[in-house]
């Protein structure tokens, strides 16, 4: 059954029993006020300083398309007007030209597809596609197609096989990679990164596990050289408002469509609001606009230009 029938059934469920305010599946549930989840800053501030190399210079993102969902969906109790959502891809600079990306976002088949699906921007696409093909690395927060499926459609997919950075979780997850059709001979030829709970993998870019969401989803912190840090939340939350006023999306949407570790989620989520509250952590909500622009990451991927040959 597609997303918007589960929505639509589920909706007319409650309906059915009574007001929509009472819903189970769509009612707000207290966040826990002491979080099990390890988010523990210090440790990624050390992973992210340990190796030799000079850290990131610059964050650049490149927007590929927009959605729109209703605020209800995202996060529970609230109103059913529509929240604009963005799908982006995140490019992570190093002052030598290097830089790996963050997500991949999707193509425009894929996104045409999505629930809510708007905006889509060709122009951004291409250069996402451009970016892929001169990256050092490439790591997904999580196992989606909207962050995964760029990786999927790329027209050139054998040349990223060197370049792919899934954690062990995403690369066992075969039920969301053949949901969108990732290569098998891609596929074949991956490792993944393995690691207990964190790790760098590049000076400045430290990965951390964060199950609930997919199994194999994963926080992403950037530490720069001018001292500002950042970290990449991926789906934990679909928008900052959840953080701040500490309201986790309904249990329609996280028991009946997507099948989330709720529990889990929700102590990340936990987690996230005492980052927040202590400050000096840009935190990025991959769908969340706001949170791109207030961390200061520029629009438009730097690229290395294409040599020109000059005719005689």
């Amino acid at each position: 059954m597609k997303f918007s029938s589960r929505v639509l059934l589920a909706v007319a469920l409650c309906v059915a029993v009574g007001p929509l305010s009472g819903c189970y599946y769509l009612r707000s549930e207290a966040v826990p006020e002491i979080s099990n989840y390890d988010l523990d800053l210090g440790e990624l501030q050390r992973l992210a300083r340990s190796g030799p190399g000079d850290l990131p210079a610059e964050i650049r993102r490149e927007e590929v398309g927009t959605a729109e969902l209703p605020g209800a969906l995202m996060m529970a109790g609230r109103s059913w007007d529509g929240v604009e959502m963005t799908h982006v891809v995140f490019q992570i600079l190093w002052p030598n030209g290097a830089y790996l990306l963050i997500d991949s976002a999707q193509d425009r088949e894929m996104h045409d597809s999505t629930p809510g699906s708007g905006d889509f921007d060709d122009a951004a696409w291409n250069t996402v596609v451009a970016a892929m093909d001169g990256a050092e690395q490439i790591v997904i927060t999580h196992e989606h197609g909207d962050h995964l499926g760029g990786i999927a459609r790329h027209p050139r997919s054998d040349v990223l096989a060197s370049k792919i950075r899934f954690n062990a979780e995403q690369l066992a997850n075969r039920d969301a990679l053949e949901a969108v059709d990732f290569p098998v001979a891609l596929l074949e030829k991956l490792s993944p990164v393995v690691f207990e709970d964190a790790v760098a993998i590049a000076p400045g870019v430290v990965l951390k596990k964060a199950p609930g969401h997919t199994p194999g989803s994963q926080l992403v912190f950037v530490a720069l050289g001018n001292g500002r840090e950042l970290l990449f939340v991926g789906d934990v939350v679909w928008n900052l408002d959840a953080i701040t006023d500490l309201v986790y999306r309904p249990r329609l949407i996280t028991d009946l469509i997507i099948g989330e570790n709720r529990e889990t989620a929700i102590h990340q989520l936990r987690a996230l609001r005492d980052l927040y509250d202590r400050g000096g952590v840009a935190i990025v909500v991959s769908h969340d606009r706001r949170t791109h622009e207030s961390a200061g990451i520029e629009t438009g991927f730097s690229l290395p230009m294409p040599s020109i040959e000059i005719g005689h």
